[in-house]
C-alpha cells in the first residue's frame, strides 16, 4: 500500500490537472501513510513526515509541501543507511541476516560496501528530487519522482543482486 501511494502521488499531478483539481489536494495521499504497517528502521519517521507534509498542503492549500515528500523519503533512507555505517552492523547486514541464516562474517565487508553504495544512491537521488521541486514545469518533477527514480532504484537492486550472486556463493 505504501508503494502504491508513493507511485500515485507523482501520477496524480496529471489526473488532477485533467479534472481541474488543484494539486494541493494530493496531500490527501500522504495522510494514510501514518496508519500503514511501519518498517522498523524508517517507517515511523516517514509516517510522521507524510502526516506533516500532507497536512500542511491541505491546510495551507499549496502543493509545495507535497513536492518535498520524495526528497524527505530519500533523506530518511540516507540517514538510516549512513548512520548504520557507524554501528556494529550495517542496515544491509541486518536485512541479510534476517533473510539468510547462513550469512557469514566474511560477507560483512561486502554488506558494508553495499550500504555505502545505497548511501551514495540516496544522496544523489534525493539531490535530483530536490532540484525537481524548484523547476517550474512540474512535468519534470512527476516524471523523475514517479518513474525515473523507480527505474534507477530497480537497476540498483538488480546490479546489487548480480554482484551478490557473483561474490557470495549461497546468496
Amino acid at each position: 500500500m505504501e508503494s502504491l501511494l508513493a507511485i500515485l502521488l507523482p501520477i496524480s499531478i496529471w489526473v488532477f490537472k485533467y479534472f481541474g483539481v488543484p494539486f494541493w489536494v494530493a496531500g490527501i495521499f500522504l495522510i494514510p501513510l501514518i496508519f500503514l504497517k511501519k518498517n522498523p528502521y524508517w517507517g515511523k519517521s516517514l509516517a510522521l513526515i507524510a502526516l506533516v507534509l500532507g497536512g500542511a498542503s491541505l491546510l495551507l492549500r499549496t502543493p509545495d509541501f507535497v513536492y518535498f515528500y520524495p526528497v524527505m523519503v530519500n533523506a530518511v533512507l540516507l540517514a538510516v543507511f549512513a548512520s548504520s555505517l557507524n554501528g556494529s552492523q550495517t542496515i544491509v547486514e541486518k536485512i541479510a541476516r534476517v533473510r539468510n541464516s547462513r550469512f557469514s562474517d566474511r560477507e560483512i565487508p561486502y554488506a558494508r560496501k553495499v550500504t555505502l553504495a545505497w548511501v551514495i544512491f540516496f544522496a544523489v537521488n534525493g539531490s535530483i528530487a530536490f532540484a525537481t521541486v524548484f523547476i517550474e514545469d512540474k512535468f519534470y518533477w512527476s516524471i523523475y519522482n514517479g518513474a525515473i527514480s523507480y527505474v534507477l532504484m530497480g537497476l540498483m537492486f538488480a546490479g546489487e543482486f548480480y554482484c551478490r550472486k557473483r561474490y557470495i556463493k549461497n546468496a
